[in-house]
């Protein structure tokens, strides 16, 4: 056996030796000693980097969410094959590495994550080495993840006059429809809600109604018996927070002489009659804008001397494009200080081939329409376009002012899209500001458009409260020149001004004069000098004369709302004043337009607004001076030595007004102090639960309930004849009765008519509350005559029955 496997092993090794020497000994090849033969091949490597799922596992794009984690895979071939147990080197310009070096498998792979949990919005590359010859990127980025849905309900009030035309000045001859409606993007239904209207000034037909299939509630203002001069409506919904809005509104008397009011736009401090004025352009310039752009419009409403109407005016916006639903425009927007401003946007109304819009804003004053008209030209989409997209927060305060959560930077985004309205990358984009008013900044002031064809540049606030757009353009292939502007964004000073704080209650008379506990929910919403709802976190107390109340509340959205509990004391008129006050500043009638108080402006503005009771309209430039709060319990709107007072300053004594300007922005000769209370008061009935009644006939009062009621009949009614009644009720300080009391008259023979059933609304007018009812003698011929008692009884919230009776003769 050994010497066979010796003899073996023999044969094999000259085999592997010819084999060494290329081929068998008759067959002779290059010489492998032969310095001038080649050397052999290098491997060749290639890597590639790909970008997968969490888990590693599949390819969804390189776009991802802010905060979500991904795989970057690197696999390295060594001539086709995979190279195991290789150095990867990595590199990311976003995102965290879970490790920044990976040895790879015997596939030549190597994997880590990247994690966005601490990144930035925006792009960029990761890179993947494994020598200065060999490597591979690819580009990444995180986006931010879509918006929660807003759930809020808002409430939008509007008047309109008879023939539908949008008004909030009216004569006393002139009933006004009033309209609520209700949106939101959250997923309700909005039909048959509740929603509750209160005036300060005329008669609502109906207090409480519901919405239709169009979320509208409706009602009316009956001007007959109101008082010239300003007003508020209110419409508040209660859902699972309360909902209010609130409008002001003017009624003069019908034979009054209006002033002359004219419609154009200011230019360079220069009114240009029947001009409609476009933000950034003058009033002879040709319009252009990109497809999908958005466009600021504004009008200015001026009396015969170029001066700004005071008075705030609903103005109507319309154009041939949205009323086709292809572009959207502000519908009505209410002027402020004579000026209305309004955003346009083309939605597909350029076309392929480009367009022209004219651009209408109309306004009903005193019965008569102005209207203006502007034509813009819409470049077609094939250029390319630019489109606002938001700015968060739309509204920041002065630096260091404001209430909880307020901010002093917007950031403002935009949309760029090529000709099919697809997202353009890697587009640069210059933004500017309309003003630099009060050290205003942006920055940055261009940047590049990411794979959503997005950027944002961000505006942060100076020291002066203004209403600024912010431009964004960009230069196209062609060399054309593509801008739009940003919806308005206001800097305002996050306080509330005088003739922005409202007070409303859900009922104004409850039935609490004989009863404690009876609660009423009591709501405060402040605006800024812009009617911009004051920060988050703003602070309104409350004082009340009688009952209790809580002390404050912090305002969201605009609003808050406290809670007040009828208790001792007590109001010996039933008629109880509460005042709520918050820090704010006196208002301003800005005549130059500079949102700041100087010389230009006018001196101060004396009235009777101390109280809270009024809204003053100012009738000239200048500021509504201000003296410190007070409660105005008798409702004199003089402050009297017996009612307290808020000692702003500490003073020790009550400070009437003082003919400077007591709020923040300031430049004038007349300066106060930086702010002052804000005031607003309104009255409670704290109603008794017995009710006086009393019965007129002709105009003479023929029994009460007060009296001995008289055991014989007042008066005959002949056969088939009718007899009128004036039925007066009221509480037993000649106040309103509670509301929700019911009023049933009856009879027990003849036929009554007119209004023999009612409930009683939400009022706090002072005096008794009347209807009217009528009996008619019914009887047949053959009838005997007969006395009919007419029975009156009135059923208190609480089931307290108040009642009067008496007797007519049927002949």
């Amino acid at each position: 056996m050994v010497r066979n496997y010796v003899g073996t092993l023999a044969v094999l090794f000259l085999s592997v030796l010819l084999t060494a020497c290329n081929g068998s000994s008759g067959e002779n090849g290059d010489n492998p000693f032969d310095p001038d033969s080649a050397p052999p091949a290098s491997p060749e490597y290639s890597l590639t980097l790909t970008v997968l799922s969490q888990d590693c596992s599949s390819s969804n794009g390189n776009s991802f969410t802010l905060g979500e984690q991904i795989c970057l895979q690197a696999q390295l071939l060594q001539d086709g094959i995979g190279a195991n147990n290789q150095v990867i080197s990595f590199t990311t310009q976003v995102g965290s590495l879970s490790s920044e070096t990976k040895l790879t498998d015997a596939n030549g792979i190597a994997e880590i994550s990247i994690s966005s949990v601490d990144a930035n919005i925006g792009a960029g590359a990761v890179t993947a080495d494994f020598s200065d010859e060999t490597t591979a990127t690819t580009n990444i980025e995180f986006i931010a993840a879509e918006p929660e849905t807003d759930n809020t309900i808002n409430v939008t009030i509007q008047l309109r006059d008879a023939q539908g035309n949008l008004i909030n000045r009216f004569s006393d001859a002139q009933n006004i429809n009033v309209s609520a409606q209700l949106s939101t993007q959250g997923d309700f239904d909005l039909t048959n809600q509740i929603v509750s209207f209160q005036t300060s000034n005329g008669e609502l037909t109906l207090s409480d109604t519901l919405t239709n299939e169009n979320a509208i509630a409706s009602t009316q203002i009956l001007t007959e018996n109101a008082v010239f001069g300003a007003g508020t409506i209110t419409a508040s919904l209660q859902n699972d927070e309360l909902t209010t809005a609130a409008l002001n509104f003017e009624i003069f008397e019908r034979d009054q002489v209006q002033e002359v009011v004219r419609i154009g736009s200011f230019a360079n401090s220069v009114f240009n009659e029947n001009v409609l004025g476009i933000s950034g352009f003058n009033a002879e310039d040709e319009i252009s804008i990109s497809a999908g752009a958005t466009l600021g419009v504004f009008v200015d409403l001026v009396d015969a001397n170029d001066v700004p109407i005071a008075s705030n005016i609903p103005i109507s916006f319309t154009s041939n494009c949205t009323q086709q639903s292809a572009g959207v425009i502000d519908q009505s927007v209410t002027s402020i200080n004579g000026r209305a401003n309004a955003t346009y946007e083309d939605i597909s109304c350029a076309t392929g081939n480009g367009n022209q819009d004219i651009i209408q804003a109309s306004v009903f004053v005193d019965g008569n329409q102005l209207q203006i008209s502007r034509i813009v030209n819409l470049l077609a989409e094939s250029a390319g376009s630019i489109e606002f997209i938001s700015a968060s927060p739309d509204s920041i305060v002065l630096q260091g002012t404001g209430g909880q959560g307020s901010e002093s930077v917007s950031l403002l985004t935009f949309q760029v899209t090529g000709a099919q309205g697809n997202p353009l990358a890697q587009q640069s984009v210059d933004f500017t500001l309309n003003t630099e008013s009060g050290g205003l900044s942006l920055s940055p002031v261009s940047g590049l458009t990411n794979s959503q064809g997005q950027v944002s540049t961000r505006v942060t606030a100076g020291n002066v409260p203004t209403a600024i757009r912010v431009t964004a353009s960009l230069t196209n292939q062609q060399g054309q020149t593509i801008q739009t502007q940003s919806d308005l964004l206001s800097v305002n000073t996050g306080l509330p001004d005088q003739n922005s704080i409202s007070l409303a209650a859900n009922n104004l008379n409850p039935e609490a004069r004989n009863i404690q506990g009876q609660e009423v929910t009591i709501t405060a919403r402040l605006s800024d000098t812009f009617n911009n709802p004051v920060p988050d976190g703003t602070a309104v107390a409350f004082t009340t004369e009688a009952g209790s109340i809580q002390p404050s509340c912090t305002t969201s959205n605009g609003a808050c709302s406290v809670i007040w509990t009828s208790s001792l004391p007590i109001a010996e008129d039933h008629r109880v004043t509460i005042l709520a006050t918050a820090i704010g500043h006196e208002t301003l009638s800005d005549s130059n337009g500079n949102n700041v108080y100087d010389d230009q402006d006018g001196g101060a503005i004396t009235d009777d607004d101390g109280s809270g009771f009024d809204v003053t309209l100012a009738s000239q430039s200048g500021f509504i001076d201000l003296s410190e709060a007070w409660r105005d319990d008798n409702e004199n709107r003089v402050r009297d030595d017996n009612e307290i007072f808020l000692d702003f300053d500490s003073s020790g004594s009550f400070n009437a007004q003082n003919g400077l300007f007591d709020g923040p922005q300031c430049d004038a000769s007349n300066c106060g102090a930086s702010s002052l209370h804000v005031r607003k008061s309104l009255v409670l009935i704290t109603s008794s639960s017995s009710v006086l009644i009393s019965v007129f006939n002709n105009g003479n009062e023929i029994i009460n309930n007060q009296a001995t009621p008289s055991s014989s009949p007042l008066l005959a009614i002949p056969r088939g004849e009718s007899a009128s009644f004036q039925l007066a009720y009221s509480d037993t300080q000649e106040q309103a009765i509670a509301s929700g009391s019911t009023i049933v008259v009856e009879a027990t023979s003849g036929a009554l008519g007119g209004v023999t059933e009612d409930v009683m609304p939400v009022s706090n007018r002072a005096g008794a509350r009347t209807s009217v009812f009528t009996i008619v003698n019914s009887l047949l011929e053959d009838d005997l005559a007969t006395d009919s008692t007419i029975s009156i009884t009135i059923t208190s919230p609480s089931g307290v029955q108040s009642n009067l009776n008496f007797s007519v003769t049927l002949q």
